[in-house]
């Protein structure tokens, strides 16, 4: 099933993507006059978010609790579905067949194509001044360390190198530390970059 962006012109595949994809597309593309506005909105409602204001709503829940006002609600709802283990693998295999990468808000059209940060079209230009070659990657399976098999989205695949390149800053690596290890055991042909300085400078001799 193919939807033309009304901003950007361009035509995607969405047959494989989830419900509101196109519309958060639209929404965020480089080329819609109203992003500006979203952009400054988020950031005003994020600027009125202190740690006063989220006090003030802990102890109104708080109190609200106390008062009994919340009685009628079935917690149990919020706990989440405990699925066996014959559905947690069919939902596991789905998920290792699935090619769709998360798209975030900050996604970026440079050249046709969709970058999820400011690091990625950092280093995109980058591959372009240096004459690379480099797509974006199909996923590649990996194990962890419980011997799960899991889908691993590379942002950057270069063929003339047989090189993956993934930017990440270090929260995200801090974070993910046990998913890379085990990553980079399995697949040797993949580069961490983990600063913007990184992606702006990147060069295959290092």
């Amino acid at each position: 099933m193919q939807r033309i962006c009304k901003h950007c012109k361009q035509s995607f595949d969405i047959s494989d993507k989830p419900k509101g994809w196109m519309a958060n597309h639209s929404r965020w593309c480089d080329y819609n006059p109203k992003r500006s506005d979203y952009t400054h909105n988020m950031k005003k409602a994020r600027a009125n978010i202190t740690e006063h204001s989220r006090k003030k709503q802990r102890e109104g829940i708080k109190a609200a609790h106390a008062k009994g006002k919340y009685k009628h609600l079935n917690y149990a709802i919020f706990l989440g579905k405990n699925h066996t283990e014959e559905a947690k693998k069919k939902i596991s295999e789905a998920a290792l067949k699935s090619k769709h990468r998360r798209l975030r808000k900050g996604v970026v059209i440079y050249n046709g194509v969709m970058l999820d940060s400011s690091w990625e079209l950092a280093l995109a230009k980058r591959l372009d001044e240096l004459q690379i070659n480099w797509t974006r990657p199909e996923p590649i399976e990996w194990v962890d360390e419980n011997s799960i098999r899991h889908n691993y989205f590379a942002d950057f695949y270069l063929p003339d190198y047989d090189l993956y390149l993934d930017p990440k800053n270090p929260h995200a690596i801090k974070v993910q530390k046990k998913k890379l290890e085990c990553l980079l055991k399995q697949y040797t042909n993949i580069k961490i970059l983990s600063s913007l300085d990184e992606c702006n400078n990147f060069n295959m001799d290092e």
